[in-house]
């Protein structure tokens, strides 16, 4: 009977709480209206980009009161759920409005705002891939190291791929663009892709140090053709990704394998110095072992592209190497795509600044360096492969992109009224996948503390990556390592000191803008 009671006196499970999260697109043309949520219940962030213009609300579904600009006026709003719909209310100083949300259908979110009823649409997201081959037809000389033996390259080993994703929601498109090439700076190709509609272009370089020689103050003509021709290529593989798009999902993982050593040793007399040849293998630290997956799929057919973010410079292959490679990176991608065909593999490198690969090649001889290489991509491949198995996706059809990209005027360490131009950008995708992307040479630090402070569930560093214009910066050190000193963090780097800390601060503003948080508006208290 006791029992009995209890059912009696439950009351009935309320109705479930949908979540709103994702891009919706106004089903009323030519009205152009966007709205972009990401829902964490209590938290409620709505951006709407409508007739050229954003606006952001941040609500708390709980009932508390938040001020917010609302078309363009500040006002009071409350958010209260009603069922499976939810209820806004804005108070401003001279009108009350009410907007009603609520999903009619998984991919159908309805408006109901005063006699109005506006229906939105889901836009999933979109994808699309190419490839070129930019492997020099002429023998150039040779990028990263002043004292090779050899004058230009002298053959091919391997090819030098730039490799394309696109990313496309309703708002914005971004384009990531893989080279195996040591820097890349290109403002031809920044404003080409501006003209075919991208938001943001990401030229990220592996750094391999068996590239070829072409950015120069003054080019020669062979180097002034290559950088013409690589432009070309990768232009053209832009426009044939973009003419094959498809809908899109996106799975995200995190893996460990230590195959390299922070080469900035501090020494007995209290400053750092580069080992560049640690033919012992010393695990030298501190580091960032971890590299982080990022698979895109498509729905019925599989995984398309996978994108491996890890930080070790491409320097397998010493100054005794004279053919063209794209180093381990290179054995990875074809050991990966082996394993997994169909697969686009791209390699995106982080904040390498200071960490060089454990396996080194300096036997002289092309047998064993290459033998060297190949180890330590394949030993990076099977650990990737396995790491595999922990993807998970996103859990959202839809993810809305959004990008912001700057240029930022930092002094120059050592000459005093000269100043670097370093261009940086921030992109978010979805709400838990976020890029920080910088041109030169981080050092991990930077790395890690951009993942410890960005506040999202994947954060991505790229290094060596042109985005938003100025030139390479070379290297770009912490304040700590910038103290301590060696290669790369009192010599061969041109930056300020505290430079690395001020672009991070700068990315971290604009990925928090990106999230929505800058209020028009005071807080509560």
């Amino acid at each position: 009977m006791r029992f009995l009671l209890l059912l009696m006196i439950t009351p009935l499970s309320a109705a479930p709480r949908p979540d709103f999260s994702g891009e919706w697109r106004l089903q009323s043309p030519p009205l152009s209206r966007i709205v972009q949520i990401d829902h964490r219940d209590p938290t409620l962030i709505v951006q709407v980009i409508e007739n050229n213009r954003q606006e952001t609300a941040f609500y708390s579904t709980d009932g508390v009161d938040r001020p917010n600009t609302i078309q363009g006026k500040p006002a009071k709003t409350v958010a209260r759920w009603d069922g499976s719909a939810l209820v806004i209310t804005a108070t401003g100083e001279q009108d009350v409005t009410t907007d009603r949300y609520e999903l009619t259908a998984p991919n159908t979110l309805v408006l109901k705002r005063q006699n109005q009823v506006l229906v939105h649409e889901l836009v999933p997201l979109r994808a699309g891939l190419a490839q070129a081959d930019i492997t020099p037809a002429n023998f150039m000389p040779m990028y990263g190291y002043r004292n090779r033996s050899c004058g230009p390259a002298n053959g091919h080993h391997d090819p030098l791929m730039a490799k394309v994703l696109i990313l496309e929601s309703a708002a914005a498109r971004l384009a990531i663009v893989s080279l195996d090439l040591g820097s890349i700076v290109s403002a031809r190709l920044r404003d080409e892709a501006a003209k075919m509609g991208f938001s943001l272009l990401l030229l990220a370089a592996s750094h391999t140090h068996s590239g070829p020689l072409f950015l120069s103050p003054e080019p020669d003509a062979a180097q002034a053709a290559f950088l013409r021709q690589t432009e070309d290529k990768i232009l053209s593989a832009l426009k044939q990704a973009a003419g094959q798009m498809f809908v899109a999902r996106l799975s995200t993982a995190r893996g460990s394998a230590q195959l390299g050593y922070n080469r900035l040793v501090l020494r007995e007399h209290g400053r750092a110095r580069a080992a560049f040849n640690n033919l012992e293998r010393i695990p030298y630290g501190p580091l960032d072992a971890e590299y982080m997956l990022l698979e895109v799929s498509e729905p019925g057919v599989g995984p398309r592209a996978l994108l491996i973010h890890h930080s070790i410079h491409p320097v397998v292959l010493g100054p005794t190497n004279c053919k063209y490679s794209a180093d381990f990176p290179g054995a990875m991608n074809g050991a990966i795509q082996a394993a997994l065909p169909g697969v686009q593999s791209m390699f995106i490198q982080g904040g390498a600044g200071d960490m060089n690969p454990l396996f080194l090649g300096r036997a002289g001889n092309d047998k064993d360096d290459f033998a060297q290489v190949n180890r330590m991509g394949e030993l990076l491949a099977a650990d990737v492969l396995k790491t595999r198995a922990k993807l998970r996706d996103t859990g959202m059809a839809s993810h809305p992109i959004r990008t912001n990209a700057q240029v930022l005027r930092l002094d120059d360490r050592w000459e005093s009224g000269k100043t670097v131009e370093v261009g940086i950008a921030a992109a978010l995708i979805g709400r838990d996948i976020a890029i920080a992307a910088i041109p030169g040479e981080p050092l991990h630090t930077l790395q890690t503390t951009w993942k410890h402070r960005a506040d999202v569930a994947f954060p991505l560093f790229y290094g060596y990556t042109y985005s938003a214009g100025g030139e390479w910066p070379g290297y770009i050190p912490d304040l700590k390592s910038a103290a301590y000193g060696g290669y790369g963090a009192d010599v061969s780097t041109r930056v300020e000191v505290g430079a690395g800390e001020k672009i991070l601060e700068r990315l971290l503003q604009s990925l928090y803008g990106l999230r929505g948080y800058w209020s028009a508006v005071p807080g509560l208290p």
